[in-house]
C-alpha cells in the first residue's frame, strides 16, 4: 500500500476556514430569512395575519 503525503500551506488552511466560515454564515443567514415560514409550515406558529392582509390588498388593487 501507498504512503500519502499530503502538505497544506498556511494560505490554503486559511482559505478552507475562510470558505468553512462562510458557509457557515449563508446558512445562518438562509435560515434567519425563512424561520417563520419554516415554524409556520410545522405548525409551531400561525400564520401572519398582517401579511395575509396584505396579500389580499394586493389583489384587490391589481383588478
Amino acid at each position: 500500500m501507498k504512503e500519502l503525503i499530503a502538505y497544506i500551506d498556511p494560505s490554503s488552511g486559511g482559505q478552507i476556514l475562510t470558505i468553512i466560515a462562510g458557509g457557515l454564515a449563508a446558512v445562518a443567514v438562509t435560515i434567519r430569512m425563512y424561520w417563520h415560514r419554516l415554524l409556520v409550515l410545522l405548525r409551531i406558529r400561525k400564520p401572519d395575519e398582517t401579511s395575509a392582509g396584505k396579500e389580499a390588498q394586493g389583489g384587490a388593487d391589481a383588478g
